[in-house]
């Protein structure tokens, strides 16, 4: 943006006193841990993310999907079979022509996020899958595919030609905005509970109010911690440093998508004292001049340039992006929070099935 359509300190301070955005964004997330314990070594590649979504993808295709095991980038399943089949539509979701945006999966994954390569037998580990939306269909899928992967092994395969084998304690549901916790599976039973511990927009934006104060009682400067390499692109070219901008024009098009995709439709915004809640979100107005006021004030990031496979396109695939910190100010950061946590929610950038675009964040320098 130019410098005419920037809103300086005073312009937008005139905004916050006067009204107040009420955003509400009809998405549901549930984040899923699956707690394991190593029965033989693990061997991990640097980065372990493209290992646990291959394996998970492996596991589904074959034990509940042939006509997906059997399907080619030149070939693909038969397009019927892929909308009544719950292993396709979760590997690779038609698109809704008229939810609208980019193609965008139902789950994000979380890797252990450790630089370990190797787990040795008895020890403990976890990786989470990330589920959008309010239907929970594809939970048994998820337990079923995590027990295949325990039997079938995960991660580098060894001097025998095997991948280490492991076994699933439990697996739990946390919201990581009010710390509730949900049991769907305990240790030393094999049933699981379709009962998660969810995260509404409502939980957003409460936790994004009690930031906003924290904020501001620390000069307004923001830490953000790209925990898993975070790649994002500006004009089908990647971009290699944390713009501020960039990032959350890319996280509000990513929610965006996600919201239409299997929430409840496109956010809607409506301002207290000037007109109905509820009309149609224009980011344009809405967030860019929020989001280009806000200055990158310390970067301390490195590109990571990882590398995995992907199965459906049969070659490998760069999975590379920024890591490490880079710390931010906003003459006003309250129309930003909501798409920030909901951002640290999500997950943002390219290959967030393979465990990246993991953010985290915090009010320190």
């Amino acid at each position: 943006m130019n410098d005419s359509t920037r809103p300086g300190n005073e312009q937008l301070g005139t905004k916050k006193r006067r009204m107040t955005s009420h955003l509400h964004i009809p998405l549901t997330v549930h984040h899923l841990t699956f707690h394991c314990r190593a029965q033989e070594p693990v061997l991990w590649h640097p980065f372990k993310g493209s290992a646990v979504r291959g394996a998970f993808a492996g596991v589904l295709q074959r034990t509940f999907c042939p006509e997906g095991r059997d399907a080619s980038p030149n070939q693909p399943a038969d397009s019927l079979h892929a909308a009544v089949c719950p292993v396709c539509q979760l590997l690779s979701m038609p698109q809704d022509e008229e939810a609208g945006g980019d193609l965008r999966r139902p789950y994000a994954v979380r890797p252990p996020l450790d630089d370990r390569t190797r787990y040795t037998a008895g020890e403990p580990f976890a990786f989470t899958v990330t589920l959008f939306g309010d239907n929970l269909a594809y939970l048994p899928y998820l337990a079923l595919g995590a027990e295949g992967m325990a039997a079938g092994g995960i991660g580098r395969k060894d001097e025998r030609g095997r991948r280490g084998r492991f076994t699933i304690e439990s697996i739990t549901s946390t919201n990581p905005l009010t710390n509730a916790t949900a049991i769907l599976m305990k240790p030393g039973e094999r049933m699981v509970h379709a009962v998660t511990a969810a995260v509404h927009h409502e939980q957003v934006a409460d936790a994004a109010a009690q930031l906003a104060d924290r904020l501001e009682a620390n000069d307004n400067r923001l830490t953000i911690n790209f925990a898993t390499p975070t790649r994002l692109i500006k004009r089908q070219g990647k971009i290699s440093t944390p713009e501020p901008f960039q990032l959350f024009k890319n996280a509000a098009l990513r929610i965006l998508d996600l919201s239409a995709q299997f929430g409840g439709g496109r956010p809607t915004t409506g301002l207290q004292g000037n007109g109905p809640a509820g009309q149609a979100l224009e980011l344009k107005r809405d967030l860019f001049p929020y989001a280009d006021a806000v200055a990158l004030v310390k970067d301390e990031t490195r590109w990571w340039d990882v590398s995995g496979y992907s199965g459906r396109l049969r070659q490998a695939q760069r999975l590379g992006g920024f890591v490490g910190r880079a710390a931010y100010t906003a003459p006003d950061w309250r129309p930003l929070l909501p798409w920030l946590l909901w951002a640290a929610q999500v997950q943002i950038g390219k290959n967030t099935v393979k465990g990246c675009g993991l953010i985290e964040f915090s009010c320190s320098g």
